[in-house]
């Protein structure tokens, strides 16, 4: 399991500025740097650094070349939904569950199985106060303490 190496730093990837905006205005409220992307090639390339507090990410954003054939081949869901392959990307670089938060507009039933199976968080967009909630959840959490789950 990785280290978290940069606890007061969270990474945010959505294509959509006015989510980016809101978002960011609520994490620097809560004293917490925002890395931002707005693609899955960055997005990796942030995740490829540091393991930062958490890493939220829209699912549906772009995969530019040549990450967008790896994405492909991880089948229909991912293809429809890049988002999850970031997320994948963070379980696999060591993020803890509680680390990884997912969110779209799209409530759809194989994202969910997929986030479960991945154990990370999945939440709608449109609803705020869900976000913040679990906001706060996952910075009240710590991941560098011992016990501090999946």
């Amino acid at each position: 399991m990785a280290k978290t190496t940069v606890s007061n730093t969270i990474v945010l990837v959505d294509d959509e500025l006015h989510n980016l905006v809101w978002l960011s205005d609520y994490l620097e409220s809560q004293k917490i740097i925002v890395k931002v992307a707005s693609n899955l090639n960055d997005a990796i390339t942030i995740l490829d650094k540091e393991i930062y507090r958490a890493f939220i990410v829209d699912l549906n954003i772009p995969a530019l070349p040549p990450v967008d054939s790896a994405v492909s081949e991880m089948g229909a869901v991912y293809a429809k939904f890049p988002g999850l392959f970031a997320a994948r990307h963070a379980r696999n670089q060591g993020y803890r569950g509680r680390q990884v938060v997912i969110y779209s507009v799209h409530k759809d039933p194989e994202v969910a199985a997929e986030a479960q199976r991945l154990d990370c968080t999945y939440i709608l967009k449109g609803r705020p106060k869900e976000i913040k909630a679990e906001i706060d959840n996952v910075i009240s959490f710590d991941p560098t303490t011992e016990g501090a789950g999946s």
